[in-house]
């Protein structure tokens, strides 16, 4: 009744020409950031007509001092004065604040009960709190430690945790204030039977993906997990894991929780068209025919077309899960590929089997295959050979951020391989590859590119008329040395035969170098500079024979990868002219 007469008294006070003007709030100067902006919150948005604006006077003060409490100002004063309109009609609201001390925090009460005592997760949560005692109270710190708590709770199998007192205590002198929390998580439930309700995909296939037994307490994250290694294997178009908590039980005083996994199989078939393009290797058409499940016992195939005018190829990929569908399968791979390696053009066919395996969070390839090559100058047959090729490939990719444009980034691959010639190979060989690359955000806006290869063959003869141009290193290139034609640096042959008889062709080398170092520096987040500097060597003996070259690109972020526009300039050539490079891709 009161309230309703103070309103009444406010209409007859304040002039209808004051009640339809706008309403300006004014707020003391030299109050922090973060006070300002309590204040504003507190207070809400400006009111539109004159029922709201004599409600929001009113109540602005109270509104202030709540604001002030929440940030530990509780022995601040307020005060409001409203202004008549003037010439522009407004009605100006001042809050004057002064804050004087803030309560600080005299003690930190945090008191668990339940299974959540003997849980390492909540002892190290309570033991490094983010509010101590001597600190300035802070509602929202006491806010975000209650979430916190309960947060972890639901995350680890607490699903019927609970507060049983949480509180702010002021002191009368208000100087200080007690955080009294009191937790108890009940009991931790367990993971219970797991049930895959898609037949499609023989059970003993899926469990390897499995992150926890039966028995195991309940994490969430592993149950992420879990959905992610069911996504990943490409048989499934859509999978739910979720705790099923009408199946819940009780059992040896534990208690159980039941995971449903609902999966819905994946188109048989599925067929995917592409277009690229490259300087290195032009315009790129690929047709590709996937079956992520050929039967129950998760075999996958994937057929694969690719034309350019470079390198046109057709491969089949049949791969076999072993102890895991995703980290462990055994594959069939065959290829059929043509390619200009710089003046030679070969035609080869592979068959390959093996392992594709991860270890130690590191990809790992022991394999064997059988190759066949047939290369040629201007058309005319130059050599073939066959070999049976045993080898191995390691490789590890960690970043941070994007993985289209990732902050920082590292990426490692080796590979060993070799044959011998009493396995009825063309020669006896052992080649190693290596390759580094390293993505560093150095500052804000500013990043460094670096990366560099190696390659080495030991051989029995001569490589120049033994070893077939695939296994052979050249240089030149936009993923190379920049400023040269595509696989154009190596060592030369003069022809002896034919119409071209007399000319110097590149055949590549047994031994190569190549490093590149680019400074990048970001526009906006969508486009940025590069400035660059490659360089390196390709022979046949330990010799180095340099070629290097610098440039500039730009590179439009784009949500398929960066498009990467550069121009290269070989400073090692006697006839220097700029070459352009076109290509598009993730950086890693």
């Amino acid at each position: 009744m009161q309230y309703r007469a103070f309103l009444l008294l406010l209409f007859f006070v304040i002039s209808p020409m004051a009640l339809s003007a706008p309403l300006v709030v004014v707020l003391s100067e030299g109050l922090p950031k973060e006070i300002k902006q309590n204040i504003q919150a507190h207070l809400g948005a400006l009111p539109d007509n004159d029922s709201e604006r004599a409600a929001f006077i009113l109540m602005a003060k109270k509104k202030t001092l709540n604001a002030l409490n929440a940030l530990g100002y509780y022995r601040a004063s307020v005060t409001s004065l409203t202004s008549e309109p003037r010439d522009n009609n407004e009605i100006t609201l001042t809050i004057n604040v002064v804050l004087n001390q803030p309560t600080l925090i005299n003690k930190v009460d945090v008191v668990l009960a339940g299974d959540a005592l003997n849980d390492s997760a909540f002892t190290e949560l309570i033991s490094d709190l983010a509010i101590r005692s001597g600190d300035i109270l802070h509602h929202g710190a006491y806010e975000k430690l209650k979430i916190d708590l309960a947060s972890l709770g639901l995350e680890r199998g607490y699903f019927t945790n609970k507060f049983t007192k949480a509180t702010i205590a002021i002191h009368r002198n208000l100087k200080t204030a007690d955080i009294i929390i009191h937790y108890d998580s009940g009991p931790r439930y367990q993971f219970g039977e797991i049930t895959f309700n898609y037949l499609g995909i023989n059970p003993s296939v899926l469990k390897p993906l499995v992150p926890f037994k039966v028995g195991d307490f309940y994490q969430q994250r592993l149950l992420q997990n879990l959905q992610n290694e069911l996504d990943e294997t490409q048989y499934f178009s859509n999978v739910v894991v979720r705790p099923s908590t009408e199946k819940s039980t009780e059992a040896n005083n534990a208690s159980i929780l039941a995971i449903d996994i609902s999966l819905k199989k994946a188109k048989s078939h599925q067929l995917d068209l592409g277009l690229g393009y490259a300087t290195d290797t032009k315009e790129n058409f690929s047709l590709v025919w996937k079956t992520p499940a050929v039967n129950n016992y998760g075999h996958k195939q994937e057929t694969r077309l690719s034309y350019s005018k470079i390198n046109p190829t057709g491969s089949f990929v049949y791969s076999i899960p072993l102890t895991h569908p995703n980290n462990d399968i055994f594959q069939f791979k065959a290829l059929l590929e043509e390619n200009d390696f710089a003046d030679l053009t070969s035609k080869f066919t592979s068959f390959q089997m093996g392992r594709v395996y991860l270890e130690d969070e590191i990809l790992r390839q022991p394999y064997v295959r059988y190759l066949n090559e047939k290369w040629d100058v201007d058309g005319a047959m130059y050599d073939n050979a066959n070999y049976f090729i045993p080898g191995f490939t390691w490789s590890d990719k960690t970043w941070q951020g994007s993985v289209l444009d990732p902050s920082n980034g590292f990426r490692q691959y080796y590979n060993v391989e070799g044959s011998y010639e009493a396995l009825n190979s063309e020669t006896s060989f052992l080649r190693f590859n290596a390759r580094w690359k390293y993505i560093a955000l150095v500052a804000p806006k500013h990043r460094v590119v670096t990366r560099a290869e190696l390659g080495y063959i030991i051989t029995k003869n001569n490589v120049g008329a033994e070893l077939s141009p695939s296994l052979r290193f050249y240089a030149g290139g936009d993923q190379s040395i920049r400023g040269f034609a595509y696989q154009s640096i190596g060592p030369k042959t003069e022809l002896l035969h034919g119409p071209n008889q007399g000319d110097e062709i590149v055949t590549g080398g047994t031994n190569m170098i190549v490093a590149s170092i680019e400074y990048q520096y970001y526009f906006t987040n969508e486009w940025r500079g590069a400035l660059f500097s490659d360089g390196g060597s390709v022979n046949n003996t330990d010799k180095l024979n340099l070629a290097y070259s610098v440039g500039t690109g730009i590179h439009y972020i784009s949500p398929i990868g960066p498009i990467r526009f550069a121009l290269g300039y070989p400073l090692s050539e006697q006839d220097k002219s700029w070459r352009i490079h076109f290509s598009i891709g993730a950086d890693l």
